[in-house]
């Protein structure tokens, strides 16, 4: 337990969770290791920036559905937001949506 603390330790639930998620979805009858999830955590940051944009279709269910129920609406409202408006731009644009009503 303690090698999966050390591990895991620098990322956040988020990204654990997601790593297993797809763990469990790719190998079902084998138990993984910290490098195994590691492995998928490295996988899913560098896809993510080499990409510029993010795949809906590679979502779960409940994944975009958090992500259009949540996370871009939470993203045009901080466009309003100084100090947090270009993280809003930024994740609209990842996602392919553009800012509405905001010419800034």
């Amino acid at each position: 337990m303690l090698d999966w603390i050390k591990a895991l330790s620098g990322y956040s639930q988020e990204a654990i969770s997601g790593a297993c998620e797809e763990y469990i979805r790719r190998e079902s009858k084998r138990r993984p290791t910290p490098a195994d999830i590691l492995s998928l955590i490295g996988n899913s940051r560098t896809q993510g920036a080499d990409a510029g944009t993010g795949d809906r279709n590679s979502l779960s269910v409940d994944e975009r559905r958090k992500l259009e129920t949540e996370i871009l609406p939470r993203a045009r409202r901080l466009l309003d937001v100084p100090g947090l408006s270009e993280h809003a731009r930024k994740t609209l644009a990842f996602w392919g949506e553009q800012p509405k009503g905001n010419t800034q």
